[in-house]
């Protein structure tokens, strides 16, 4: 199989495909990196950067009552999120590289399906 998918650019962020297993290469969080086999693979998701509602609301009121006036609209960080019978793994995205961490679950998925 041994194919790769950049997932970001900077800083660098790679998923590379082995037979039995796939290597997660993270320049901004090594904490990612290493080796993972597809038999302790359970989910993955790919979160795109939305509104924190629920902050942003108490945000709000918490304004009202202090003056501040902020009014701020809170937004959670987009991440292709893996989840291993272990632990789950974050990697942070931006808006370009959402797409490339689409195509990356999409194959990470046919590698489940293919053991």
């Amino acid at each position: 199989m041994n194919s790769t998918i950049e997932i970001r650019n900077k800083p660098k962020a790679s998923i590379i495909f082995h037979e039995d297993k796939f290597e997660i290469i993270d320049s901004k969080d090594i904490g990612n990196n290493g080796f993972y086999l597809f038999d302790k693979l359970l989910n993955i998701d790919v979160i795109e950067r939305k509104t924190d509602w629920f902050i942003t609301i108490i945000s709000f009121i918490v304004d009202i009552f202090t003056g501040s006036a902020s009014g701020s609209n809170y937004k959670n960080k987009a991440h292709l999120k893996i989840d291993l019978e272990e632990h789950s793994i974050k990697i942070w995205l931006s808006s370009e590289d959402i797409d490339k961490a689409h195509k990356a679950k999409q194959l990470l998925n046919e590698a489940i399906l293919n053991k």
